[in-house]
């Protein structure tokens, strides 16, 4: 009885050799690594900008009238003639005597001690007194009593009075100094009143001649 189990026990182990003996246990899975949560960058510290100094204004040029790099002369004619030159300097003459001077927006005396004209910014020409000369519109003055003067790009002086249109002369050298050419050509015209010299005393009147004496009869 021993004998035939123990032969059954070594067919059985024969049996199970030739089938290839049993099917290895299934392999369990492997855990899959936990996700990595998204970590933020590491902050980048910040380097401080140095602070800019604010740039300074830049300072507008004072505005002057312009003066020409010769000088500029015209003979003028028509009812009052006159002999203008205006230097690079900005000295005014008439008859080779200077009169006036042209500084930064002034026309002043010959010595700059006294402002004979002013022109504002807008135009407006005013006298040493404050009171209204003219105005300007582009290179064209107008007086205050409506009389218009012009210089041309040719470098024509014309005069506009009650609508007529006169040349006066040309000013040769102008140039781009039209403003400070017109206006002292209008200065020696039309000078204001506190520019005028001194009035001139009338010469005494002729004696009158004696009555004749009556004749004999």
């Amino acid at each position: 009885m021993i004998r035939a189990n123990s032969s059954l026990v070594v067919l059985a182990l024969l049996f199970t050799a030739a089938c290839g003996g049993s099917e290895p246990a299934p392999k369990a899975p492997e855990p899959e690594p936990a996700p990595v949560a998204d970590m933020p960058a590491p902050a980048v510290a910040e380097v401080a900008k140095p602070v800019e100094a604010p740039m300074p204004e830049p300072v507008a040029a004072p505005a002057v009238l312009a003066l020409p790099a010769a000088t500029a002369k015209i003979d003028m004619k028509g009812k009052k003639a006159a002999k203008v030159e205006l230097k690079s300097d900005g000295t005014v003459t008439n008859g080779g005597k200077a009169v006036a001077k042209v500084s930064g927006m002034a026309l002043q005396s010959p010595d700059g001690a006294k402002s004979l004209l002013s022109v504002g910014s807008d135009g407006a020409v005013t006298t040493g007194d404050g009171g209204s000369y003219g105005s300007f519109s582009g290179d064209e003055l107008t007086m205050t009593k409506g009389d218009k003067l012009t210089l041309g790009d040719d470098g024509m002086l014309t005069m506009t009075s009650a609508g007529k249109t006169a040349p006066l002369g040309k000013f040769d050298g102008a140039s781009t100094a039209k403003r400070s050419a017109v206006l002292a050509a209008a200065f020696v015209l039309a000078p204001p009143a506190a520019a005028k010299p001194a009035g001139v005393a009338k010469p005494m009147a002729a004696p009158s001649k004696p009555a004749a004496a009556p004749s004999k009869k």
